[in-house]
């Protein structure tokens, strides 16, 4: 053990002791003040945790890294099984020729940078698979860092000598272990839910760990002449869309798509961290590779200069810092950014990968290449699919553009002020200066076609002091224009695969629907038969919402609305007021946007099955299966409800009378008129005897006669104690059958009342009353 060893242990493990200290005593303190505990538990874990990121970014920024040479073999083979193990912050071969401990070296390395994130992230956010990894991974691991500290900073820093990464690691282990055992104690009584549960917690536990593989660790698996199946593979034959190549790609496109079916049904916290923990391990295997030293060098003069071809300003390495950042703090406008520039960047990068020749396919430079452009390419298109932010509009890929034209307009003022500074720099000769972006080098050229040269025959060359700055106009405005061209042809791929993933979305969407009204079915059947005869007739809406699509418009606003047992329920408004919306909403035709929706004190969104069968409806447009006769098709539709024979018998029996359906009840449905089969829709609304009766316009098209008759069914199945809820457009009808009335107007419930209330204070007439209703104008909130 170096000399700063006991100094790192006690720095490492009195952290922990103070703040584990000092959260005891305020849990002990407010143990009856559960609100101010609660709130400053939250305070200390954000403090804590912000420090702890900050901490742990610091010191990966500043560890010395294993530099890598150019072929494996050679310098390499010193971190091949026959002398230790190397990794990304593993400098050298900590403990020589003792191949076991410098493999526990490597696994200490490896789970640290893991366990680090999700200790990190747990205490910014709250879900289920964070709260059973805190009990049963976090803590564990995290008091073994501590008490192999000594091991922790000699693989991560070269030794155990003073030095301020090493100082950094001993803070963000005391950090790390102080927010892991109070997760633990915030989470001991946690629990597995089910084979779900078990899952989503294999699979955040999992994904994070194959996303921290270090660089080297294939190279170093494999033996050092990196020989694969018998073969050794040059990154050449990454190039041309040869079979090798075609992998790489594929295993780009499905990683996203893996991802994305996994955790498409988590919580938004949970999709959030899981973001962030791939993104923060790319960004972090990048870091390894762009450390201080190598960006900062000392030079000969004892002043640290800054290595220009060093700095992380290309643009899918800029995406590795950007997505984290727009992910924690909400940043949608520099987001939709990396979405239309960066993505596109990064897949090109893929298509004519940029890596020596001369490396090997399981150099750490490779791997390092494909897992930061796999990450700049997937993340922003996570981030939309999981829903983390909206989908873009134009607007924002023409705000996008602007910004990387400032961007564009940047590098090439960097790449010609930077070249000035590169060692063998020559004005005259293409690509011995700093190239960010291809803008300023052959590559892009030598994709083209050797005639494409001509175009860097037009230059622009002036000084500023000493320094020369030269630019390729031409060139560099065609390339400028290329990627704006393909920027807005990437929109309307954008914009296909959006309707694609509408339409998975709503299948996933019902099949999801259908499995749980399944077991809901079978739940309810086996507590209450076929109908719950118990429930008291109540209609809710909840702060109900709802709009269609991305519409920015509600076509339903957050209104709240009661119907009690007993009581005709007109609900009035003009067209697209929002009657249909509520009326479809409540069936459970559509899904809610927002709010809630009770019928009898169920919730339409989570108990369907039970709403479904204390609700009879009437559409405004009828859809029946005419090839059967009335009566199979009332007895199929009873069948459906579960309504026993002698029931359903005495029903049918009751309504062919009132509706006067004897001569034709027999024949098959396509002989009716309109109004027959109207009024067999109402017989199908009714044959369970409906707690909730909801009509959408069902006197359209009826003649008086027929119209008198469901006026009749209506009264009597309020006066039985039951729900009638109906809209129309005829205000005569509502005037003299309903008890209570509603009024929508673009969404928002503008009146509501008792009927024969608002007649007395309203002598006019309801015609006249509804009129001037609907053509006030809605104030805005």
């Amino acid at each position: 053990m170096g000399n700063g060893t006991l100094t790192y242990y006690l720095i490492t493990w009195s952290i922990p002791a103070l703040l584990l200290g000092v959260y005891f005593l305020a849990r002990h303190l407010w143990k009856d003040q559960r609100q101010r505990f609660s709130t400053f538990r939250k305070f200390l874990l954000l403090i804590a945790g912000g420090l702890f990121g900050a901490v742990l970014f610091i010191a990966y920024y500043l560890q010395p890294g294993a530099m890598e040479p150019s072929v494996l073999g050679g310098e390499l083979s010193r971190y091949g099984f026959e002398a230790g193990i190397g990794n990304f912050g593993l400098v050298g071969v900590p403990y020589g020729e003792n191949k076991a401990a410098n493999f526990f070296a490597l696994l200490q390395v490896y789970f640290f940078l893991p366990c680090a994130f999700f200790v990190f992230l747990n205490a910014f956010y709250d879900f289920k698979s964070g709260r059973l990894l805190s009990k049963w991974a976090l803590a564990p691991i995290s008091l073994l860092h501590g008490g192999f500290l000594f091991n922790l900073i000699n693989a991560q820093c070269g030794s155990n000598e003073f030095s301020l990464p090493a100082i950094l690691y001993s803070i963000s282990v005391g950090l790390m272990i102080s927010l892991a055992v109070i997760s633990f104690f915030e989470n001991r009584k946690e629990r597995f839910e089910g084979k779900a549960s078990v899952f989503h917690f294999s699979a955040y536990a999992a994904l994070p760990m194959l996303c921290c593989i270090p660089v080297y660790a294939m190279a170093v698996l494999i033996p050092s002449n990196a020989q694969l199946l018998g073969m050794t593979i040059s990154s050449y034959q990454v190039y041309d869309f040869t079979e090798l190549h075609r992998i790489f790609l594929y295993m780009a496109l499905l990683s996203p798509l893996a991802i994305y079916f996994l955790f498409r049904d988590e919580e938004e916290n949970a999709r959030t961290a899981i973001i962030l923990l791939v993104s923060l391990s790319a960004l972090f295997q990048f870091m390894a590779d762009y450390n201080f030293e190598s960006t900062f060098p000392m030079g000969a003069d004892g002043i640290r200069h800054i290595a220009v071809t060093s700095l992380p300003i290309h643009l899918c390495h800029t995406a590795l810092y950007v997505v984290p950042l727009c992910v924690a703090f909400k940043w949608k406008k520099l987001f939709y950014f990396t979405y239309f520039i960066n993505v596109f960047g990064a897949l090109m990068a893929m298509i004519n990968p940029n890596v020596g020749e001369d490396l090997l396919i399981l150099s750490p430079s490779v791997f390092l290449f494909w897992d930061n452009h796999i990450t700049a390419f997937m993340m922003p298109l996570l981030c939309v699919a999981l829903k983390l932010f909206d989908r873009p509009k134009f607007k924002q890929m023409v705000y996008s553009l602007a910004f990387f034209a400032l961007y564009f307009v940047l590098i090439l003022f960097a790449n010609a002020w930077f070249s000035n500074y590169v060692s063998g720099y020559d004005p005259n000769v293409l690509g011995s200066g700093t190239d960010y972006l291809f803008i300023n080098d052959t590559y892009i050229l030598d994709i083209i076609s050797d005639s494409a040269y001509h175009m860097m025959d037009v230059r622009l060359e002036f000084k500023i002091g000493e320094a020369i700055f030269v630019f390729y106009p031409l060139y560099q405005g065609v390339f400028f224009l290329g990627y704006v061209g393909i920027a807005f042809g990437m929109w309307f791929v954008y914009s296909l695969f959006f309707r694609i993933g509408d339409a998975h979305h709503e299948l996933h969407a019902k099949a999801t629907i259908a499995k749980l009204e399944h077991l809901e079915t079978l739940r309810f059947r086996k507590e209450h038969g076929y109908m719950d005869e118990k429930a008291t007739p109540v209609l809710e809406f909840r702060q109900f919402a709802k709009r269609y699509g991305n519409s920015d418009v509600f076509a339903v606003d957050h209104i709240d609305l009661k119907v009690t047992g007993g009581q005709i329920f007109g609900f009035l408004g003009p067209n697209g007021a929002g009657k249909s919306t509520c009326i479809k909403t409540a069936i459970g035709i559509q899904p809610l946007t927002e709010g809630h929706i009770y019928v009898c004190g169920y919730d339409v969104k989570t108990e369907a099955t039970q709403t479904k069968r204390l609700i009879g409806y009437v559409p405004d447009h009828y859809a029946l299966y005419e090839k059967l006769t009335g009566r199979e098709y009332i007895n199929y539709i009873a069948d459906l409800y579960g309504v026993d024979i002698k029931d359903r018998d005495e029903r049918i029996a009751k309504f062919i009378d009132i509706f006067e359906l004897q001569q034709a009840f027999d024949n098959r449905m396509a002989t009716y008129s309109h109004g027959m089969k109207q009024k067999m829709t109402i017989i199908a609304a009714l044959v369970h005897n409906p707690k909730v009766w909801i009509l959408d316009e069902p006197l359209t098209g009826l003649d008086p006669q027929s119209i008198y008759q469901v006026k009749q069914a209506m009264i009597a199945h309020a006066k039985a104690g039951n729900i009638v809820f109906f809209s129309s457009h005829i205000i005569d009808v509502v005037e003299k059958l309903c008890s209570d009335i509603a009024i929508i107007k673009q969404g928002h419930i503008i009146y509501q009342g008792k009927l024969d209330q608002t007649l007395k204070d309203h002598p006019e007439g309801l015609e006249n009353f509804y009129m001037k209703q609907i053509n006030e104008v809605v104030e805005e909130e």
